[in-house]
């Protein structure tokens, strides 16, 4: 057979063969599923190999959630102070130069849906501008939230009592490396008890009211059985523009009432004004405390205080802060004041969480007087 036709017979053989060949059908949708489902598989039992192996290895520390909680958050921050100077007023008296841990906070957050929230801090460091020996870990707040409308929430536990509004501050937020001495002297800190609180009329106003035991921080004990009360109220008075710069007028008022048995036996009241104002990168805050102590055995004692301070934004990350306050812890008493006048730079290196605050503090307002003090701060929070 000539070889052109021989080829031409292999052809015709091959096709032949091809369509005697079965068709293969196209997987079905079951085949797929249980294709899938085999990697799945797959997947699974090799990331169950992955978390075997690591937690094989020496060191490793698995950590699981053991509530129901639906966010949990570490976090905290250090506040470290270089100091050089004298005593501007009584809360550095006897102390050199020098440098502090001033805190040192640890702080877990966690919620359970939208409505309930805790907060668990404890503070690692000196905790006070005054000498300590030792540092020892003691609790700053410890408390449970129950948030079911922003007009009514509950707060129980350990926590700041709603009296001062620069004490309410959070302490990250500070411009400055201390508060006030009127505010350290005349405010109540952090209780043990409950609050109700709110925001009312669109977000423009705001309340506070509560009751605790009165005995101090990390106390659980109460010297007789009546209850510290407190109450705060606040509003935005104006809001508007200067100058084309967003600006706001807010004002504030809080009172407090207590009798005390014990080292004091008698009546304490409280009652504070305060308010601030911004205005594009410049603000202007103004409060004033008093206090009246009423023993049982003696006539009664008042005492108050009130700051003035001023902030002004240079740039993004540099801050011009200023601030004059007067303390009386008597009245009646004359040439019992202390003026201090602080002057301060804040340096955001990136933002709220790495900020250096330089401060000097002079004493009986006094520049360049004997009892003038430098205080160098580093924020730090994480």
């Amino acid at each position: 057979m000539p070889p052109s036709r021989l080829h031409y017979f292999t052809g015709i053989l091959g096709l032949l063969g091809l369509m005697a060949l079965p068709l293969r059908a196209a997987p079905t949708v079951e085949e797929r599923l249980a294709a899938l489902e085999d990697k799945l598989a797959a997947l699974s039992a090799e990331n169950s190999s992955l978390r075997e192996k690591l937690a094989a290895k020496p060191g490793a520390l698995p950590v699981t959630i053991a509530g129901k909680e639906t966010k949990l958050a570490l976090g905290g921050f250090l506040h470290l102070n270089a100091e050089s100077g004298d005593a501007p007023d009584s809360r550095y008296a006897g102390i050199h130069e020098r440098f502090l841990v001033r805190r040192a906070r640890l702080n877990l957050k966690g919620s359970f849906g939208s409505d309930w929230s805790f907060k668990l801090e404890s503070d690692f460091g000196a905790n006070t501008t005054g000498t300590t020996s030792a540092y020892r870990a003691q609790l700053t707040d410890v408390y449970v939230d129950w948030t079911p409308n922003p007009a009514a929430q509950v707060r129980v536990g350990q926590f700041k009592t709603p009296f001062g509004w620069e004490q309410l501050m959070p302490d990250t937020q500070n411009p400055f490396a201390e508060r006030p001495l009127a505010n350290d002297r005349l405010t109540l800190s952090r209780q043990i008890g409950a609050a109700l609180s709110g925001t009312l009329a669109g977000g423009r106003a705001d309340y506070s009211v509560g009751a605790f035991n009165g005995n101090g921080v990390n106390n659980a004990g109460n010297d007789n059985n009546a209850f510290l009360t407190v109450a705060r109220v606040s509003a935005k008075a104006w809001t508007g523009k200067i100058h084309e710069q967003a600006a706001t007028w807010s004002v504030g008022a809080n009172a407090f009432t207590t009798r005390d048995t014990g080292t004091f036996t008698g009546r304490r009241e409280g009652f504070g004004l305060d308010t601030q104002f911004n205005a594009g990168p410049a603000i202007l805050r103004a409060e004033w405390l008093t206090s009246t102590s009423d023993p049982a055995a003696a006539a009664a004692t008042e005492a108050d205080g009130w700051y003035l301070t001023a902030l002004y934004d240079l740039t993004k990350t540099w801050q011009f802060a200023a601030r004059y306050e007067t303390y009386d812890a008597n009245t009646a008493t004359a040439r019992n004041e202390t003026d201090t006048l602080v002057l301060g730079v804040n340096h955001r290196i990136r933002g709220n969480d790495l900020v250096l605050t330089l401060n000097y503090l002079a004493g009986n307002a006094d520049l360049g007087g004997n009892d003038d003090r430098l205080i160098a701060r580093l924020q730090v929070v994480f």
